[in-house]
């Protein structure tokens, strides 16, 4: 059993609450600390939780580890606070907000600190089935990747383990133009469509002989009408969003991810995914079986699974170290 307590009752967190009372086998939420007072009745009503008035009374809850999910200014500031009474933090997203921020708590971090950041994307089902057929090495080496599907530190973290250029900063070159679409669809849910301008941003990042194409505008995170791309281009094939093409010998082949999901067309056995195949092979297994968890969460919960495999041995998945460079290059999108 996995029991974490939870810092903040923002839409964030409650991720981390419903995660919990879908995979009660696997996940306990030992209390949550909650400062403002209609937030924290707010989950009162919501969730059969233990709701803490103190950071001090969340701490003796017995939990393994705190969740941080507090407003990115004090993100920071409160993993350092976890950290510096002991106590192992898996703290949200970003990293800082700034460069003043970010050199800050590196000057802060203490060896024996025990920080990791809960960076999801590249352990949503589908970036984990594209990264297992980009390791098999039927695309040879990776060079050159074209990203539109998440914003900021979201896409460098993806764009970094896609090439594997390791710590290295590229250079950026950017451009911003206008982008006006029907937003119809938020945090909140379904509304009435209004034209509303969100941004778009296009940068190209070069490290050495690899290079990225950055692609976001905001809409794409709730919207249907604003696609998600992703090209993986190697020496001996590419990937273009679901389809992978590679050289066998000099025959080229051509395959399709595919998800095999339960609950819909008569299926009697649950909503939820089971598997990612392709070629022949699974390239991606759903860690929560049965569980009634959408991708987002997915990745969530193995973020907590990786969280607790780092307390016990294991080596660390997304280090504070990795998410301060992540948001560093992040800063010239």
């Amino acid at each position: 059993m996995i029991r974490y307590g939870v810092v903040g009752a923002g839409w964030r967190a409650e991720f981390y609450l419903r995660i919990a009372a879908l995979v009660p086998e696997k996940f306990e939420v030992t209390g949550i600390f909650v400062r403002n007072p209609d937030e924290r009745q707010r989950i009162a009503d919501t969730y059969s939780i233990k709701i803490c008035e103190s950071l001090e009374q969340l701490l003796n809850t017995g939990c393994d580890f705190v969740v941080s999910c507090v407003k990115s200014s004090a993100i920071l500031d409160t993993a350092a606070t976890l950290a510096e009474r002991g106590m192992p933090v898996l703290t949200e997203t970003p990293a800082g907000t700034d460069l003043e921020m970010i050199r800050a708590m590196r000057e802060k971090l203490q060896p024996d600190w025990k920080i990791q950041v809960a960076e999801q994307f590249h352990l949503q089902p589908r970036h984990a089935a594209l990264q297992a057929v980009v390791d098999s090495g039927i695309l040879g080496d990776i060079h050159h990747l074209q990203l539109s599907m998440c914003h900021g530190y979201h896409a460098v973290s993806l764009i970094r383990r896609y090439l594997g250029t390791g710590n290295q900063i590229p250079d950026v070159q950017k451009v911003t133009l206008p982008d006006v679409s029907m937003r119809y669809n938020s945090r909140e849910g379904i509304s009435e469509p209004v034209a509303t301008d969100m941004p778009q941003t296009i940068a190209l990042l070069t490290f050495g002989d690899k290079s990225a194409v950055y692609d976001f505008t905001r809409a794409q995170y709730f919207s249907a009408i604003r696609g998600k791309r992703i090209l993986i281009r190697g020496t001996k094939g590419e990937i273009v969003n679901d389809t992978c093409t590679y050289l066998e010998g000099d025959q080229p082949m051509t395959f399709s991810l595919t998800r095999d999901t339960f609950g819909a067309n008569g299926s009697l056995n649950g909503l939820y995914l089971r598997s990612i195949t392709g070629n022949g092979k699974t390239w991606y297994r759903n860690p929560f079986p049965g569980a009634r968890l959408t991708d987002e969460e997915v990745a969530i919960a193995t973020c907590l699974i990786k969280m607790d495999g780092c307390l016990h041995g294991g080596a660390p998945f997304y280090p504070i170290e990795e998410a301060l460079l992540d948001t560093e290059i992040s800063l010239q999108l």
